[in-house]
């Protein structure tokens, strides 16, 4: 029994020191396997940060033998299938991660842009707007507020531009005294076709950043297009004069709407000019507009073409009093408005007729077309 006991013991023993080896090499090997794990996957996303999805995707799929279904290298390998161009395969890699986590703020995302890679402007919308509303890590606000912009620009591209600027309007107003975010604002709203809005966002830029250089010369060619010229020409003077004291070249762009402010200013037969300037105005414009018509008349007639357009002028160029001197303008207001009236019509119908004229002619034409023209 002695000699049984021992044996016993002695095989418990061995047994005992075999199964803390073994455990031994496991751990060491688990460890190992780690080690290795986390190595390829820190090359994985050092070759993807570097612009090498390629090596990237070699990279991570190492790192899944070693750590099968960890997720964070199946999100690095999904991300560097879709960087190196395997659309389908990187979105079906998504669809299988968004399946256990559909909430997820950047498996949407991704979603979302290989969706539009694809063509398919149906998800990627729908994987965009679960994208603003899912979870994020770090900051959550700033990053919807990304991915709703992103969402703009993507509208925009389909030409979709009531949507981009639905977009763009929620989003300056989730965050309404942010300077930098109304710097990237205004320019889409631009591009939407709703020129007004972006004035207003450079406007706001403008009231905490009265220096501004983007936001005054931005401002200036809005003002400039929407027909406040005297505004524009403000703006317009100021970026360049901050230009030129940067010693920073001023754009050819900017220089020559300033030019063209300038001169609209000295033409433009405003109501709220001095009558003895404002007449003296009207009289110069009529006698720029009267030869515009002449010389549209002479060419239509020319061509053995009729205008009923120029007929309807030519009857109101007839009229005795839109042609009185100055000392009759002054006198009656009615007529020197009706005066304006007709050159701001020559200057429109004429361009229609016989296409786009120059000179002083072009600037009358933008004041005839500016809104409230008769007001200014």
């Amino acid at each position: 029994m002695v000699h049984d006991a021992l044996t016993f013991l002695g095989l418990a023993l061995v047994t005992v020191v075999l199964f803390g080896v073994t455990l031994l090499l496991f751990r060491s090997f688990a460890a190992h396997r780690d080690e290795l794990a986390r190595r390829w996957a820190g090359r994985g996303q050092a070759a993807l940060t570097a612009g090498k999805p390629g090596e990237a995707i070699v990279a991570l799929r190492t790192a899944l033998s070693y750590a099968p279904d960890r997720r964070e290298y199946e999100l690095l390998l999904a991300q560097a299938l879709g960087d190196a161009g395997h659309t389908e395969e990187s979105y079906n890699y998504f669809m299988g991660l968004w399946e256990t986590r559909p909430g997820d703020g950047f498996i949407n995302l991704r979603l979302a842009r290989l969706a539009a890679a694809k063509g398919d402007a149906r998800d990627a919308e729908k994987f965009y707007r679960a994208s603003m509303y899912g979870t994020w890590e770090g900051d959550a606000t700033e990053r919807r507020r990304d991915v709703r912009l992103e969402l703009a620009r993507y509208l925009l591209g389909r030409h979709d531009n009531n949507g981009a600027r639905t977009e763009l309007m929620i989003a300056g107003g989730n965050t309404p005294g942010d300077p930098a975010l109304a710097l990237r604002l205004a320019p889409m709203l631009e591009e939407a076709g709703a020129p007004a809005d972006a004035l207003a966002y450079y406007q706001r830029v403008l009231a905490a950043e009265p220096r501004n250089e983007k936001a005054l010369e931005a401002a200036g060619r809005l003002e400039f297009s929407l027909g406040d010229f005297e505004e524009a020409h403000r703006l317009l003077e100021r970026a360049i004069r901050l230009h030129n004291t940067a010693g920073a070249g001023v754009s050819a762009v900017d220089a020559g709407l300033l030019e063209k402010s300038e001169r609209i200013l000295e033409l433009m037969p405003s109501s709220k000019l001095p009558s003895r300037v404002r007449v003296a105005r009207i009289v110069a414009a009529r006698t720029l507009a009267k030869k515009r018509f002449d010389a549209c008349s002479a060419e239509v007639t020319a061509m053995g073409e009729s205008s009923s357009a120029l007929q309807g002028l030519s009857s109101a160029w007839a009229d005795k009093n839109l042609g009185a001197g100055a000392d009759a303008l002054r006198t009656n207001e009615d007529v020197q408005d009706a005066t304006v009236k007709l050159i701001f019509d020559t200057e429109i119908q004429t361009s229609e007729v016989c296409g786009a004229p120059s000179g002083d002619d072009a600037l009358l034409l933008l004041m005839a077309r500016s809104p409230s023209a008769l007001d200014r």
